[in-house]
């Protein structure tokens, strides 16, 4: 027997997840209520899934709330478990990158995605009384939008072998961009499985999962050219008002050594030519700590 889970990334946030501390909380809220109605309702166990009927979306009826609801709702225990590790991995770095209430329209909107996704790929598109529950569509736009924005940083995973009465229990690092690709790609080719299939799938929503990686990818890179536009209108505005050319201004740090300062386009260049790697740090005036040199490249 084979255990894998990720553990973290090689990612230091600046600020406090505030946000998806809290959707991690609606989730884990709902998933006890479900759970005190399960234990001390008088329904019989196959007939208490007041919340999966109610809040769940089911696409013949398409009750508009439930595109948003949805998102919160989990079927069973292992089902919250493992959407709450991969959020809290994913979710917390990308809120702190694009900053909280971006992140909050990005959540809902890589859910919505990844909803209607789910509805296209399957046979009777709306018409499909199948519920469709759970946060994995909108955890995929974030890890979408995350291999865009930490594709040079690693996760770490730890894993437990159980063969014959004896364990063996290690941990180790690959890189996101490797990691992601292949979980993309295996939820991709399940996808077009299910789509072809004459039942349609069933069980885990893995087109769900492809609109909503797509949708945040598509999200993350609409806003990194924002993010772009915006930083060479500054450096143009503030070299047109010294006239000089920007200051050099940033320290890197690696291996334990300081270096610089260097300007935002000779760091950029050293990052893209190999010269420093992406677990670099750096830190510039009006800073309170050091953060990741992917930032520079956004």
């Amino acid at each position: 027997m084979f255990f894998i889970i990720p553990t973290g990334v090689n990612y230091r946030a600046e600020r406090l997840p505030m946000v998806t501390f809290s959707i991690m909380g609606v989730n884990v809220l709902l998933y006890l209520v479900s759970l005190a109605m399960f234990w001390f309702g008088d329904a019989a166990p196959d007939e208490n899934d007041w919340l999966i009927e109610n809040l769940g979306l089911i696409p013949a009826e398409s009750v508009w709330y439930t595109y948003f609801t949805s998102l919160f709702v989990h079927a069973d225990f292992f089902h919250v478990l493992g959407n709450m590790i991969y959020l809290f991995l994913f979710g917390s770095c990308v809120e702190d990158i694009i900053g909280r209430w971006q992140y909050v329209i990005f959540y809902i909107i890589g859910g919505l995605l990844a909803d209607i996704g789910h509805i296209l790929a399957t046979a009777e598109n709306f018409s499909s009384t199948l519920p469709l529950v759970g946060a994995s569509g909108a955890i995929s736009a974030c890890m979408g939008g995350f291999v865009l924005l930490l594709y040079r940083n690693k996760i770490d995973f730890k894993y437990l072998v159980f063969f014959f009465f004896r364990f063996w229990a290690g941990e180790f690092s690959l890189p996101s961009w490797l990691v992601i690709s292949f979980w993309f790609l295996w939820d991709l080719a399940f996808a077009i499985l299910d789509a072809s299939s004459e039942d349609g799938g069933g069980g885990v929503a893995f087109a769900a999962h492809v609109g909503g990686f797509v949708g945040g990818m598509a999200m993350v890179g609409f806003w990194k050219w924002l993010m772009r536009g915006r930083r060479q209108t500054d450096d143009g505005e503030r070299q047109a008002a010294t006239g000089a050319n920007v200051p050099a201004a940033i320290y890197l740090f690696e291996n334990e050594t300081q270096s610089g300062p260097f300007t935002s386009q000779q760091t950029r260049e050293m990052l893209a030519a190999g010269y420093i790697s992406g677990e670099t740090l750096y830190w510039k005036n009006g800073m309170t700590d050091w953060r990741s040199i992917n930032e520079l490249v956004l």
